[in-house]
């Protein structure tokens, strides 16, 4: 695992042991999904270390625990909440880059651009400011290959493998300062915001689906692995960057628009 995902597991055993040692998984069943899975892969793990690895499956089946997080009352209302709509991120975006500098804007912009997760454009950025790796990182100025870093984008269940670009979004990784997640994130709570840049992502995806990109090229640049049978097997489009781009230059466009 990653130094983050090791501390994460590690904390939550601290936390949730006693699940094990109890045999009760009740106080699991109250959690949120995203924090009832963090403590059951935790739990997991340290079941495993400490060759208790049948309690714990008893512990999910008497409990009826479950690995999932999908929850589809969950996902509809996140579809349709209108705090989290298309026009509503966008504003969040508009109005971030409007009080931060420009250096941390365009972070934000490039990260809007690319699709990539918040901490994948950080290191992205990082790595085409360094002249020594900015030539093998970018193919013919209009991809840059992140599965050449697979210590940085090839996570066990987070990926990034390509990312469209051209001049324009070239130029605002390298004008962007090389501050981290944290700088940033500090910054734009003192600008009186709230820490969304998960919704540069979720711009990025919808708006070229809105604009007739097909989902699995989507998926493709946005790390995730394709999963129906079409997908994997029969699915192989003439990868035309052109289109997409103009579709990225539309996106910063409205972006940057007063």
């Amino acid at each position: 695992h990653s130094r983050n995902t090791a501390k994460s597991r590690l904390l939550y055993s601290k936390k949730y042991y006693h699940v094990l040692t109890e045999s009760n998984a009740q106080e699991l069943l109250i959690l949120s999904n995203d924090k009832r899975i963090h403590a059951m892969k935790a739990l997991a793990a340290l079941s495993k270390y400490l060759g208790c690895y049948d309690i714990w499956k008893s512990i999910i089946q008497r409990h009826q625990l479950k690995w999932s997080n999908e929850d589809a009352v969950q996902v509809f209302q996140n579809i349709t909440n209108a705090d989290r709509g298309f026009s509503s991120m966008v504003k969040w975006l508009k109005d971030a880059l409007t009080k931060l500098p420009q250096s941390y804007g365009n972070i934000l912009l490039f990260n809007a651009l690319t699709g990539l997760r918040p901490e994948e454009a950080i290191q992205s950025i990082k790595i085409l400011h360094n002249n020594k790796e900015y030539d093998d990182y970018l193919k013919e100025n209009s991809i840059l290959e992140h599965y050449k870093y697979p210590s940085i984008f090839i996570r066990r269940t987070k990926k990034a493998y390509i990312s469209i670009v051209n001049g324009t979004i070239l130029g605002l990784a390298r004008e962007a300062a090389d501050h981290s997640y944290n700088a940033l994130r500090l910054l734009i709570k003192r600008k009186g915001l709230h820490m969304n840049m998960a919704f540069c992502r979720k711009v990025f995806a919808t708006h070229l689906r809105n604009n007739g990109i097909e989902q699995e090229i989507i998926d493709l640049l946005q790390g995730r692995s394709a999963k129906s049978v079409f997908a994997r097997h029969y699915f192989r489009p003439d990868f035309n960057h052109r289109n997409i781009t103009e579709c990225l230059m539309s996106l910063h466009k409205s972006l940057i628009a007063s």
